[in-house]
């Protein structure tokens, strides 16, 4: 019986995930529970598992591709009670590389090679192409096989990657690539270097494309999806004298206390729009911006109104280890109404932070001046009023000066 294994949904955000490496082939004996591939969420990369054991008989997905959820991105024969030899079924990698090459539109490597025509059939050790290209370099197609220079069976794009590699150097192929630059720009007379490559980019003003991952596209759907809430600002600050004078735990760990306590006086702030329902949490669940490489992770503590400033400082830590890891998982990013994004380490006075996902609200910590914090609310109007905006502020600023909660 075949066993079909589909691209799972992660996140209730995800619409497609990448596959980033297989941990098995055609043939494998897998296991309940073993895993098989690495997925790139919207979220985070996870590991998928096979919920039934059999032996693998065919992968759909290529490693690097992006498929829409639901997709079949591999095939178990659960009748197989060992290994079984369907790699012989199966067209080679190999093969299913080439044969994409040849039918989609010339690409820059082979666009001076207009004149070769024909159907890539592999007989012997290298298809007609690449022996046609072998013959027109001068190649020695053979010998370069028996040393292990080029592979057997050779396809065209074997020939034409081995031949740039003595017109280009490494780098400067690396950013032929990058850039997605014709190789018949730069004249085959010489071995050209990657300065001479970065000049040419510069000198032509042309831009670095670079492939949007998994994550940002979900990143910018969540951005747009809060541009269209209707929001307003609220702009404030809070004595910072405490905070600032217990150095044991960092500003945003006595900020997310504060913030729980005040959230637990005022309900909205622990409430979320679910169609046609307000739904109002009986716990204060925040989340935290953290950057990484450029990246922007939502980190969530969960019942932030239960836990101590030296709980929330050791879940802090342990959320930035998993991010610089990049273990982080999609639950570690789930079930907050409220949001905190602090650049006031960066010299920030104040800013505008847009509303994270479901959340009703989200603060934008700025700089500290004169032992003052700047807070600015942005706030999803159908849930808080201006007015439930304000107290909430006079709540957090008279928290703020609370001896008995920076006793810990």
């Amino acid at each position: 019986m075949a066993y079909e294994i589909v691209m799972p949904q992660l996140s209730d955000s995800m619409d497609e995930g990448k596959l980033i490496s297989w941990k098995i082939k055609p043939g494998d004996h897998v296991k309940k529970g073993d895993v098989i591939a690495d997925v790139e969420s919207d979220k985070a990369i996870m590991e998928v598992q096979s919920f039934k054991e059999g032996t693998v008989k065919s992968l759909s997905v290529k490693e690097g591709e992006s498929v829409r959820v639901g997709s079949i991105i591999a095939v178990i024969d659960t009748d197989a009670k060992e290994p079984t030899a369907y790699v012989e079924k199966e067209l080679p990698k190999e093969e299913k590389k080439t044969d994409e090459k040849e039918t989609k539109p010339q690409t820059s490597q082979t666009s001076f090679l207009d004149e070769i025509l024909g159907f890539d059939i592999v007989e012997g050790d290298a298809s007609p192409k690449a022996k046609a290209l072998a013959a027109q370099y001068k190649i020695d197609l053979q010998k370069l096989q028996k040393e292990g220079k080029l592979p057997i069976p050779a396809h065209q794009k074997d020939i034409l990657d081995y031949r740039m590699e003595h017109y280009f150097t490494p780098k400067a192929l690396q950013l032929l690539k990058q850039y997605k630059l014709d190789l018949s720009l730069f004249a085959e007379d010489k071995k050209h270097d990657s300065a001479e490559i970065i000049s040419y980019i510069q000198s032509h003003d042309i831009p670095l494309p670079k492939e949007i991952s998994t994550f940002q596209k979900a990143l910018i759907k969540t951005v747009e999806n809060s541009a269209k809430k209707p929001t307003y600002h609220l702009y404030d600050n809070i004595d910072a004298t405490l905070i600032l004078s217990h150095k044991k735990y960092s500003v945003s760990v006595w900020l997310i206390k504060l913030f729980a306590q005040a959230m637990m006086e005022h309900e909205t702030f622990r409430s979320t729009l679910k169609q046609e329902h307000i739904i109002t949490y009986p716990n204060a669940s925040i989340a935290l911006a953290i950057a990484h490489e450029d990246l922007l992770y939502m980190v969530v503590f969960k019942d932030a109104n239960l836990l101590s400033v030296d709980e929330i400082d050791e879940k802090l830590k342990n959320y930035e280890n998993k991010v610089k890891n990049k273990d982080i998982t999609p639950k570690d990013m789930q079930g907050s109404t409220f949001a905190v994004s602090n650049l006031g380490m960066f010299g920030v006075e104040r800013f505008d932070a847009m509303i994270n996902a479901d959340d009703s609200a989200i603060a934008a910590i700025g700089s500290g001046k004169e032992n003052k914090i700047s807070v600015t609310l942005t706030l999803d109007h159908r849930i808080i009023n201006g007015y439930q905006a304000a107290k909430f502020m006079q709540t957090l600023k008279t928290l703020a000066k609370d001896q008995t909660l920076f006793k810990e």
